[in-house]
């Protein structure tokens, strides 16, 4: 298989990222105080590391079975609650959230959070080396890469949500009234 420069240098990037992320989930997984997180952390490192690898196989020429490309699923729940599950709406007064520099190990919301980053970010990096491939099948694997990242993130979200860690602000009823108006559908066309 051959390669172009762009890809070979995103593709570069997103191993670098994909065995960094890796190894932070090893220690956000020694370092997990809830089991249901660490389950959740388990499961996403295991498809990460079926993702880095198939990657890792495409690099080295050894061809990919596109039906073959680990995709994440959400899992049976997060913290008991069915995959449908809504987000809670609504700040809630928390506690307050303050770095500390000088932490020796991290807490579940840091681990959580940090976890989401990583997903987040990724996301982002395989959507955009997705775009600078001219090859359909590199571009297949990074487009669902991207996929997957996603729905680590939102699982990950959900959890946080639950546990009030990650709120979903809610505007006035006013507001979110006036933005759905701001647009209509064009006619005539």
């Amino acid at each position: 298989m051959k390669f172009g420069t762009h890809e070979a240098v995103e593709m570069h990037e997103v191993l670098s990222e994909s065995a960094c992320i890796i190894d932070h989930y090893a220690m956000y997984i020694s370092q997990c105080q809830d089991p249901e997180l660490r389950r959740i952390l388990e499961r996403q490192q295991r498809h990460m590391i079926d993702s880095y690898n198939t990657k890792v196989n495409v690099m080295q020429g050894q061809g990919i079975d596109v039906s073959r490309v680990p995709v994440a699923t959400m899992g049976a729940g997060t913290a008991g609650m069915p995959v449908e599950s809504r987000p809670e709406y609504g700040m809630q007064q928390g506690s307050p959230v303050v770095p500390r520099p000088d932490a020796r190990t991290l807490s579940d919301r840091t681990i959580a959070m940090g976890a989401l980053v990583f997903h987040k970010c990724s996301a982002v990096r395989s959507t955009n080396a997705a775009l600078e491939c001219a090859n359909p099948h590199l571009r297949n694997v990074l487009a669902s890469s991207a996929r997957s990242c996603m729905e680590m993130a939102y699982e990950l979200f959900q959890y946080m949500n639950h546990k009030g860690w990650y709120p979903v602000p809610l505007m006035p009823d006013r507001v979110i009234h006036q933005m759905q108006q701001t647009y209509q559908p064009m006619t005539g066309h």
